[in-house]
């Protein structure tokens, strides 16, 4: 985004930072606060050297994957073949993921062709495949281009937001998921700008707000504008108060707008200011602003420092919680931030949120958990909120670098609204970001993170090839595996019996015990008297077993599955012992000669240490009343401090007459249980959190699979080692076949 001149096309590193040198004045003093270095009002956007065109003529080598720890980061800018293209240099990125696919991304950034120039164009990649690798087309023109900013719309398109070298903005759309992009056309922004679009159902969805810096401005005075038809034409801008710059914007879950920046150029009295819109999502209306906060965050942004010295270590950060939960439209701003009074150059990351819609906001709290050494630098520090709530926080970081500036990207989370943050990780291998410079002493200006419900998706820049490239890495917190996946109910016959579905995921193949258990329910009246299962992979059966010591073809397969540790203690209950591909399974539990009753299909992970997990379990049988409920239980196993497993529990009735089940349980209700019997949440419908009532309709579409009646019901939770129960009912005592299913979204 910003940069500023010293130096002339082509000085030399070192005549650069003797002249910063001079430029700083005399050392500090021990003990003395650190020279305030003010944000540069000039702008410098703008073409300065010519063309040079050597786009994929370079010489090719191997395209960089590096790996830290579990953590693995892949080059993005490559080849077709996947290889690097040396000469050029990539760095501002941006990314993108689809909202209703995963796997589907596109990351845009400035492109420089050669390092020999530093004209940069939009240069832009794609995923397919969740980021494991990328194709890199091009640019979107082979004209001057700086500031890339997307995001996608609701429906997963995306958009991409281009300043040209007239200092104003156009737009690009892709329908292809980033593998080609049209010319929306002008959009009426300047500078430094950043977009969001609004994805809630508020009367603002689909509306497009754009917001830019004051320098330069081609409409001095205002700095805002908004479009109501999915960024087709844009409205006349208008001022935004305190005139600030060098943030984001976001909206909350009833289209409230929120601005986060800092009002740059007014000396020691600069403040970071929240300023809302609540009538933006009003198309009627020219947006005005009836809010301006200002928010201490413990720091200033800095601008001009060694780490990065034709650029700022960091803009400010602006995100929105619409999980429904208990954070439900906190307000949170994350920057990396030169503390007050710091004798030094450092900067750290700073995180403030409020609660009461931007009226006021918490104290700073420092996320970087190293001891406090105003030597290093914690910079280009973002972060985002996942649907559930959880918030993924990203920053560059030279704690492990004796020369003060070798950084690595550094990942830390919070499942409490940022209250607690955990244990720091570094998530990629040290590097030297003063290397690689297009004839732009500067690595940009910011890098992006987007969350799911299962991590953080990341675009960065490094110079692990000696070169400044993009590089996407995926950043989560510790997961947990789910080692049983069981359901409890009435057995019936025809369409009644209990049917479980399940599937393995990973590259491995996994062990199995299935079991089906009636006889030993203790304590449960009319248990199924002689279960018998049967395997299934689509159509294809793939074993059967009536009494567990036994086969069918009267062979003994007792010693094995006693070798599991958990054999049925009923000889009349069943149980397959299976190593399966992964994929989807089937296992149909039935009483012997058409025998009813209450029963539990059992799915076991006999091999934990295999690279596949089983993710899901979903079982359609008859929900009666009272103890003849719908019983679904899964236990995760243990894992490293933090770890968790994050579940989706669905309980569908209304939606299968559609698959001709006839008798389908009309309005299912779902209570889920830790250990101890607890209730961790209840739900009736979908759409509505039950214990705060607000909308999880977002939530639970992020999963991609929403159930698709609206009186069905569903919980996202995130559940410590251990087991758990989830209790299907009908809503007032009712009865009917339903199908509940849990699904493991690690």
């Amino acid at each position: 985004m910003h940069s500023y001149r010293v130096t002339s096309p082509g000085t030399s590193i070192t005549s650069f930072f003797t002249a910063l040198i001079l430029l700083s004045g005399i050392a500090i003093a021990s003990g003395q606060t650190a020279p305030r270095k003010f944000l540069p009002e000039d702008h410098l956007e703008k073409p300065d050297d010519a063309p040079m065109y050597i786009f994929h003529q370079g010489v090719f080598a191997a395209g960089m994957i590096s790996q830290q720890g579990p953590f693995t980061s892949y080059q993005v800018n490559v080849t077709s073949g996947g290889q690097n293209i040396t000469g050029d240099a990539a760095n501002e990125p941006s990314i993108v993921v689809d909202p209703t696919n995963r796997n589907k991304m596109s990351i845009g950034w400035r492109q420089f062709d050669s390092v020999g120039s530093n004209f940069r164009k939009a240069g832009y990649g794609y995923t397919s495949n969740g980021g494991t690798s990328w194709m890199f087309p091009g640019s979107l023109e082979n004209t001057f281009r700086s500031d890339p900013v997307l995001a996608p719309d609701a429906a997963g398109n995306f958009f991409y937001l281009s300043l040209q070298g007239n200092l104003l903005t156009d737009l690009w759309r892709s329908f292809t998921g980033g593998q080609s992009w049209t010319l929306l056309g002008p959009s009426k922004g300047g500078d430094k700008q950043w977009f969001t679009i609004d994805t809630t159902n508020s009367p603002g969805r689909g509306f497009q707000y754009q917001w830019w810096s004051t320098a330069s401005n081609p409409t001095p005075g205002k700095q805002f504008t908004r479009s109501t038809n999915g960024g087709l034409t844009w409205m006349e801008p208008v001022s935004v108060p305190h005139e600030i710059v060098w943030g984001t914007l976001d909206v909350n879950s009833n289209g409230d707008l929120f601005l986060g920046g800092v009002d740059a150029g007014v000396g020691p009295d600069e403040k970071i200011w929240c300023v809302r819109s609540t009538n933006a999502k009003n198309a009627a209306v020219t947006p005005t602003f009836d809010l301006a906060t200002a928010a201490n965050m413990g720091g200033n942004v800095a601008a001009g420092d060694v780490i990065n010295p034709l650029g700022i270590t960091g803009q400010l950060y602006l995100a929105i919680d619409r999980s429904g939960a208990s954070t439900h439209n906190n307000v949170y701003m994350l920057a990396s931030l030169k503390p007050f009074g710091s004798t030094g150059n450092g900067t750290d990351v700073m995180f403030v949120r409020s609660t009461d819609s931007g009226q006021t906001f918490s104290a700073p709290r420092r996320i970087n958990d190293d001891p406090i050494n105003s030597s290093k630098w914690h910079w280009f520090g973002t972060f985002s909120v996942a649907p559930d709530g959880r918030l993924d926080a990203v920053w560059l970081d030279t704690r492990n670098a004796a020369n003060n500036t070798d950084s690595q990207l550094f990942y830390s989370y919070s499942r409490d609204g940022g209250n607690t943050w955990s244990a720091n990780v570094a998530v990629s291998q040290p590097f030297n970001p003063l290397i690689g410079y297009p004839q732009q002493n500067k690595m940009g200006d910011y890098m992006t993170i987007v969350s799911d419900l299962g991590g953080g998706n990341v675009a960065y820049t490094a110079t692990f090839n000696g070169e400044q490239d993009v590089y996407y890495v995926r950043v989560a917190p510790p997961s947990l595996n789910t080692l049983n996946l069981s359901t409890r109910a009435r057995v019936l016959t025809g369409e009644q019996v209990l049917i479980a579905g399940f599937i393995i995921t990973g590259t491995d193949p996994k062990r199995v015990i299935i079991r089906g258990i009636g006889p030993s329910l203790n304590g449960v009246s009319g248990a199924l008297f002689d279960p018998t299962l049967e395997l299934h992979q689509g159509s294809t059966p793939l074993a059967s077993n009536d009494n567990w010591k036994t086969k069918p073809d009267g062979t003994s397969q007792q010693a094995e599955i006693e070798a599991t540790t958990i054999p049925p203690s009923n000889d009349s209950e069943s149980a397959i012992v299976m190593m399966l591909n992964p994929g989807t399974y089937t296992a149909t539990l039935s009483g012997k000669n058409g025998g009813a009753g209450i029963g539990v299909v059992e799915v076991y992970d006999l091999d934990e240490a295999a690279n596949s997990q089983l993710a899901n379990i979903s079982t359609r049988g008859f929900v009666d009343t009272d103890d003849n409920a719908m019983i679904a239980g899964l236990i995760a196993g243990e894992g490293e401090t933090g770890a968790r497993a994050q579940v989706l529990v669905r309980a569908l009735g209304p939606s299968l007459s559609a698959s001709g089940i006839q008798g389908p349980l009309q309005d299912p209700t779902l209570a889920l249980h830790d250990a101890n019997g607890a209730i961790i949440a209840t739900n009736d419908n979908w759409k509505t959190n039950d214990q705060t009532q607000h909308s999880q309709e977002a939530l639970v579409r992020s999963s991609t699979i929403a159930p698709s009646n609206d009186l069905e019901a569903a919980i996202v939770a995130t559940l410590p080692p251990g087991p758990s129960t989830a209790i299907v009912r009908g809503k007032n005592n009712t009865t009917g076949v339903a199908l509940v299913e849990v699904y493991n979204l690690e």
